[in-house]
C-alpha cells in the first residue's frame, strides 16, 4: 500500500500530461488545417488569375493575325536535335483565340528528305482556319487548316537556305491567320444594354 498513492498520483499524472500533449497536437492540426486551407484558396487565387490572364491576352490579340517566333542561333539549336525530334514554340493567342503553337523539326519530321525541316502549326480543336506558314523567306499557304488538316508541311524548307547570315537565327511564323470556325473564338460587342436602375 506504500507504492499505492504514489503509484496512482503517477498515473493521474501521466495521465494529464499525456492530455497535455493531446491538446497541443489537436491545437498543431487546428493551425495545419487554417494553413491548408489558406495554401488551397491562394492556389485556386492563382488559378483563378491565370486563366484571366489568358483570356486577357486573348482579347488583346483579337486583331492579331501575323505571329513570329524567332529562334537565335539556330545551328547550335539544330545539332541538339535528331531527325523527328521537334522544338515547340509557347502557346500563343491570335484572332480572338488561344490555344496555337508551332511545332519545328529542325532535322525534318519522319517523312523529310535529308536537308529539310518540318513546320507545323497546331490548332486549337473544333477550329478550322486559314494560314499561310513561314520559315524565312520560305512561304506555305493560304490553306484552310484544323487540327489535322493542313496542320503543316513535311518540307518546309532547306533550313540553311533560310538561316539569316548576320544574327545566326531564323523566323517562323504564321500570316493571313483568319478563324474560319471555332466555338471558342472571342466575339466582340458592338452594343452593351445596361441594367435599369
Amino acid at each position: 500500500a506504500a507504492g499505492g498513492p504514489s503509484s496512482l498520483e503517477d498515473v493521474e499524472q501521466e495521465v494529464k500530461s499525456l492530455r497535455e500533449m493531446m491538446e497541443s497536437e489537436k491545437a498543431e492540426i487546428a493551425r495545419i488545417e487554417a494553413s491548408l486551407g489558406e495554401l488551397f484558396m491562394r492556389n485556386a487565387c492563382e488559378e483563378y488569375l491565370h486563366r484571366l490572364e489568358r483570356r486577357i491576352q486573348v482579347i488583346e490579340n483579337k486583331e492579331v493575325d501575323t505571329v513570329q517566333w524567332r529562334i537565335e542561333d539556330i545551328d547550335q539549336v539544330r545539332s541538339g536535335y535528331s531527325k523527328g525530334q521537334f522544338i515547340a514554340s509557347p502557346e500563343f493567342s491570335a484572332c480572338g483565340l488561344g490555344g496555337f503553337s508551332f511545332h519545328l523539326y529542325p532535322r525534318g519530321d519522319d517523312f523529310a528528305e535529308e536537308g529539310y525541316c518540318s513546320l507545323y502549326f497546331h490548332v486549337p480543336a473544333e477550329t478550322r482556319v486559314s494560314r499561310t506558314l513561314f520559315l524565312g523567306r520560305a512561304r506555305h499557304g493560304p490553306v484552310e487548316a484544323d487540327s489535322l488538316k493542313n496542320c503543316g508541311i513535311s518540307e518546309m524548307c532547306v533550313l540553311s537556305n533560310e538561316i539569316d547570315k548576320e544574327t545566326g537565327s531564323i523566323v517562323i511564323g504564321v500570316e493571313g491567320l483568319q478563324v474560319l470556325s471555332s466555338p471558342n473564338v472571342v466575339e466582340s460587342r458592338t452594343k452593351l444594354v445596361l441594367p435599369p436602375p
